[in-house]
């Protein structure tokens, strides 16, 4: 199979953010790390976070139009955890990584259809996702799903 790289473009500019282009769109990133909630950018890290999630819901809804499957609702929560922030800040004499150490995903689901149904959705969504198995192999990820009745 041939192989297909994304090509993106990214920009640093003067205020401490980076643009990135990707075919016809671009976006804005902040610092990599925040920890201020009235940052007014998006970090790098939320991100990453955003775009898992993402993979997850978009996932789900793809292979359940594709199976002609209602799905009423699909929402997520994500929660991620850096080993040591303190490492990115700088701090002396910390040890360990400022990398991600642990994603949480919480996936909400309301359908009308059979739970076997969805949980087969779940498991299949789960052996498509590119986000989900690059991230699994770099960290600790949990995923689960609740049915909303």
């Amino acid at each position: 199979m041939d192989r297909h790289p994304w090509r993106l473009r990214v920009s640093a500019t003067d205020r401490g953010r980076a643009t990135v282009y990707t075919r016809q769109h671009q976006f804005s990133v902040g610092a990599p790390v925040h920890f201020d909630r009235t940052y007014d950018a998006i970090s790098a890290v939320e991100y990453v976070l955003g775009a898992i999630g993402a993979d997850v819901v978009n996932g789900l809804q793809a292979l359940a139009r594709k199976q002609r499957l209602c799905l009423e609702q699909v929402e997520a929560v994500v929660e991620g955890e850096l080993e040591n922030p303190l490492i990115y800040l700088g701090v002396i004499g910390e040890t360990g990584h400022p990398g991600l150490q642990t994603a949480r995903i919480k996936v909400y689901l309301a359908s009308s259809e059979e739970e076997t149904t969805l949980y087969r959705l779940w498991d299949e969504m789960l052996a498509t996702s590119p986000l989900v198995h690059t991230f699994r192999a770099a960290l600790q990820l949990e995923l689960s799903l609740q049915m909303l009745s």
